[in-house]
């Protein structure tokens, strides 16, 4: 059934329907009850847990009060007959039966997938240790997506303050008070979404070539560093270690009183890593050119992340990737997406 809370509160069934795992319920004479019945659906709704039919009970034209209302009808429904042939044969639990997932990386039960049957694409994120290197704007969007996963560990690098610019770039709103205490944008943005992911992992330091192997152990690494010649040594370390990372950045210039440029997403992964290696491999300063105008637009910084998370569950398999690009540049003027492979 699905369940919809407004915290640890469920709230009124939106719907009358339910999946049921089981032979297809039966009158007392053993013929199908076919008005319980919607149709035969064998649905996936956990990673062992597949349905054997999709059941509608909306009894007497009303809607149902609450879950246990609704719960007890379906009971009733499926185990009168079976009881008048055998009193014996369903038992009812006595006392609630409180149910809690204390290992599960989320504060709170992810209804928002159970409702829409895919809580088994959750096993995907299960073990993955995430690194986002860089907490600015384009960083604190990739956060507010992932922290909305339920992957094992969110490891947040950077050693700058949370001013009042960057309020301009991140997602939410701060108030003064938050800005007035100067937090470093790890904390900050760990005290807001730890509220809804248990395991966030702030570290108040840049990656540089003296702690590059914390990124070792890494699932998967977020890139969003301005200067190309940090992101460079990273990326090659990421490379040689055969980790997969996924480098966003934005290139926004001022032309006759309007914005333009670009958005650009590039990943690399396994059985690519050779090709990929070239567009990593320059520390000329020219190469910071496109960047350095550090103008940065929130949309622009959430666009960013947008490609890279959808990149990155299409690398996980959550999604469909026909093209299997390896970077993608949206030009903002013409509003086309070049796709490009190595």
């Amino acid at each position: 059934m699905a369940l919809t809370t407004s915290g640890n509160i469920a709230i009124k069934p939106q719907d009358h329907t339910a999946y049921f795992i089981g032979e297809q319920p039966c009158n007392i004479d053993g013929s199908f009850v076919t008005s319980l019945v919607n149709s035969p659906q064998k649905r996936q709704l956990y990673a062992n847990l597949v349905s054997d039919f999709y059941l509608s009970c909306h009894p007497d034209n009303r809607a149902y009060v609450d879950f246990y209302d609704k719960v007890t009808t379906y009971y009733n429904i499926i185990s009168s007959p079976a009881i008048n042939l055998d009193a014996e044969a369903c038992r009812r639990l006595k006392k609630p039966l409180i149910v809690r997932n204390e290992e599960s990386p989320l504060v709170y039960t992810d209804t928002n997938a159970s409702r829409a049957n895919i809580s088994c694409f959750n096993e995907k994120f299960y073990p993955l240790k995430i690194a986002i290197v860089g907490a600015g704007g384009t960083g604190s969007y990739i956060l507010d997506f992932v922290s909305k996963t339920p992957v094992a560990e969110i490891h947040l690098f950077d050693a700058d303050v949370f001013n009042t610019h960057n309020a301009f770039r991140a997602p939410g709103a701060a108030s003064v008070e938050e800005l007035e205490q100067q937090l470093f944008k790890i904390e900050y943005l760990s005290n807001k979404y730890s509220q809804i992911h248990k395991r966030i992992i702030p570290h108040k330091e840049y990656i540089t070539q003296a702690n590059i192997e914390v990124l070792k152990n890494m699932s998967y690494v977020f890139l969003c560093v301005d200067k190309v010649n940090v992101r460079n040594t990273i990326a090659g370390y990421l490379i040689d270690n055969e980790i997969p990372f996924i480098n966003s950045g934005l290139g926004i210039y001022l032309s006759d009183n309007k914005l333009g440029g670009m958005v650009d997403v590039t990943t690399a992964y396994k059985d690519h890593y050779y090709y990929i290696k070239e567009a990593f491999s320059g520390n000329d300063v020219k190469d910071d050119d496109m960047y350095a105008s550090n103008i940065q637009i929130a949309e622009l910084n959430a666009m960013a992340a947008i490609y890279s998370i959808i990149k990155w569950k299409k690398m996980l398999g959550f999604y469909h990737d026909v093209k299997q690009e390896m970077r993608s540049v949206y030009s903002i003027s013409d509003n086309d997406m070049y796709n490009e492979k190595y």
